[in-house]
């Protein structure tokens, strides 16, 4: 998406996203939403964030993300739930070093909320490199299997959300990447 289509595509959808959370369409509602909507984009947009610019939006791939996101917080939910109901515990704690595909930061901080979101896991930190290399994640794990099964995981995560707003070129770049760490060469 080119940045002339970009911004207006953010005002329309800042200003729907206004009329939904006020629940009215009227001509004077839309209008303020649009009003505000172009504010901030104005004050926003210089502040020069990458990540933002970098991404792009496709609707298919972010409701199998999101599909994928609930699936995984419905059961990591109840995982943790039966840890704490039961008697004992079956917590075998670490911390994993994941290094990511991906630089662009705004894709990178939504795999980061989106582990810590998810129950049982935490983005601890986010390392990164001086030279736009990929960052490195350090995920707390409460139930460890192993140091791959958490990697594949985030990988799994990582990309769908690539997929959901990425570019096809960070796509390419992530399944080539997964492929080779997971041996399918």
């Amino acid at each position: 998406m080119t940045p002339s289509v970009r911004l207006p595509t953010l005002v329309l959808w800042l200003t729907l996203l206004w009329a939904l959370l006020w629940g009215d369409f009227s001509a004077a509602s839309l209008l303020a939403g649009l009003a505000i909507a172009i504010a901030v984009v104005v004050i926003a947009r210089p502040t020069g964030v990458r990540g933002i610019q970098l991404t792009t939006f496709h609707p298919v791939s972010a409701l199998v993300y999101l599909g994928y996101f609930m699936y995984q917080l419905v059961k990591s939910n109840l995982q943790v739930a039966w840890e704490i109901i039961t008697p004992g515990s079956k917590i075998d704690r670490a911390i994993v070093a994941v290094p990511m595909h991906v630089s662009t930061a705004g894709l990178v901080t939504l795999v980061g909320n989106s582990v810590t979101l998810t129950p049982g896991t935490l983005t601890v930190d986010v390392r990164g490199s001086d030279n736009d290399s990929p960052p490195t994640l350090y995920i707390h794990v409460l139930h460890y299997k192993d140091s791959a099964t958490v990697r594949a995981s985030v990988y799994r995560l990582e990309r769908l959300v690539v997929k959901a707003f990425g570019t096809r070129q960070q796509v390419a770049a992530i399944d080539a990447a997964v492929a080779k760490v997971s041996g399918n060469d």
